[in-house]
């Protein structure tokens, strides 16, 4: 009994025949009884009736023989009303010559006036019976016709009762094909849910499915689009584990072999290097680590919420803490920007964007080159820039340095080659972009972080100070 409960395309369509079939029969009612109400006066059965009925006795001069042909006529037609179904009471007639003279009435409205309108219908009630009554009149006789009725909802149930057979008959004919052609529409439906069902979870291979009806091309193109990307994401997850794995195999080595010159020699000097290529090994290895973290949590994560901040001061504290290792590498870290740019954004994400530009400049630009740090305003959001003196990159690789432990093949500096990768995850959370170029004079690299966002008129006032370079050292 459960399968009756549950929701079917094919029930919902029968249903949906169904209730069209009932709106029709419905319609087709008002409609009935709204043309007989505009044609009641001229077109209805007892305006009709009454009519010929004055034709009838246009020929007829005696008054007996008129009564005569009334009386006939009267039975004739209620003995054809009593044949045609339930219908309340019998049609009564009226006979008058034009002295006034009464010559015939029916049984149910003797010694009763008639009384209507020149060759129309009324509804008029008579001994507590409604009848829609006309009149007519030739130049012998006056005639009085009246059929009972029991009012309008009687009426519109006639007109229903009337249509509802053939509607009953037709509806299985109009049913049957429409169930058929649901049926066959679902089919493929349900042969691609099989053919879904059927696979393993590691087969994401293409379905090679025709769909047949235009109507489920959009479906399957989704399917097909969806399994391309999980097959994408897949691939793209394979590659970083074993990338990641082939990194850290070189460090763990290195700490490895260390480790056991420690543990063995009891030469002070080789010991003493031993040390220093371990502190080296494990740095590496926990920086690469530390990237691999930051990397895997920013991918499909959510963007986190914003808020204002003074993009000036956040870049000159980051600049700060690159000091450091830019003196000793005898760089100069210049910061080229307003006092204060207050600007709403992801914070952790433009942070990461710095400092991972930073990480890259300071890494490889050559003892006392320099590193120039550029924040400004736009129309549509903020950019920022880093532009250094190194060795620069090959433009055809200027798209590659943003994949996954892809590093330059001009450089001889060791990296994860996962920094640039990093950035540009950040900017593409942030709804932003990153680039590179060359940078100005045909040597080094030009980075541009491009972030849209807007500026209350508050914060674009309080932002609004003359711009003049700030150097980090």
């Amino acid at each position: 009994m459960m399968w009756l409960l549950r929701r079917s395309l094919v029930r919902r369509v029968a249903l949906s025949v169904l209730i069209a079939f009932s709106l029709a029969w419905g319609a087709l009612v008002i409609y009935m009884f709204m043309s007989f109400s505009m044609n009641m006066n001229t077109d209805s059965s007892v305006a009709r009736a009454g009519r010929e009925i004055n034709t009838a006795l246009a020929g007829i001069e005696n008054d007996e023989v008129a009564a005569g042909v009334m009386d006939a006529m009267g039975r004739i037609i209620n003995e054809l009303r009593r044949l045609e179904g339930d219908l309340p009471g019998n049609v009564v007639f009226q006979l008058k010559n034009h002295e006034g003279r009464l010559l015939y009435v029916s049984p149910e409205v003797e010694g009763l006036v008639l009384s209507g309108e020149h060759d129309k219908m009324v509804d008029v009630t008579l001994g507590g019976q409604r009848y829609w009554l006309y009149e007519g009149s030739s130049e012998r006789w006056r005639v009085w016709l009246g059929e009972p009725h029991s009012g309008i909802p009687w009426l519109i149930g006639l007109f229903g009762s009337s249509l509802f057979l053939p509607f009953l008959i037709a509806f299985p004919f109009v049913l049957a094909p429409v169930w058929i052609a649901a049926a066959q529409g679902i089919k493929p439906l349900r042969q691609l849910g099989e053919r879904i069902k059927l696979r393993s979870a590691e087969d994401l291979s293409p379905l090679g499915f025709d769909p047949k009806y235009a109507e489920l091309e959009p479906l399957l193109k989704a399917l097909e689009g969806l399994l391309a990307q999980l097959r994408g994401k897949v691939e793209r997850e394979r590659s970083f584990v074993n990338d990641a794995a082939h990194e850290l195999r070189t460090p763990l080595a290195v700490i490895g072999a260390q480790a056991h010159v420690l543990s063995r020699s009891t030469d002070p000097q080789e010991r003493q290097e031993a040390a220093q290529h371990l502190a080296h090994a494990i740095a590496r290895g926990s920086h690469l680590i530390q990237q691999l973290l930051e990397l895997a949590t920013m991918d499909g994560a959510e963007r986190p919420g914003t808020q204002f901040v003074d993009v000036a001061e956040l870049t000159r504290r980051h600049l700060a803490q690159a000091a450091r290792d830019a003196d000793q590498r005898r760089l100069e870290l210049m910061l080229e920007s307003s006092d204060s740019l207050v600007f709403e954004l992801p914070v952790p994400l433009f942070e990461s964007v710095l400092r991972n530009l930073l990480d890259n400049a300071v890494k490889y630009v050559e003892a006392g080159g320099q590193v120039v740090v550029t924040l400004r305003r736009e129309a549509q959001g903020l950019v920022l820039s880093v532009v250094d003196s190194g060795p620069g990159i090959p433009v055809e690789e200027h798209e590659l340095v943003f994949e996954r432990f892809r590093r330059g093949s001009a450089t001889l500096a060791q990296g994860t080659g996962l920094g640039l990768s990093i950035a540009r995850q950040a900017c593409q959370r942030m709804g932003g972009t990153i680039g590179l170029a060359q940078a100005p004079g045909g040597r080094g690299c030009a980075f541009t972080v491009f972030i849209p966002g807007g500026q209350p008129a508050a914060v674009a006032a309080a932002t609004a100070t003359s711009s003049r370079p700030a150097c980090a050292r």
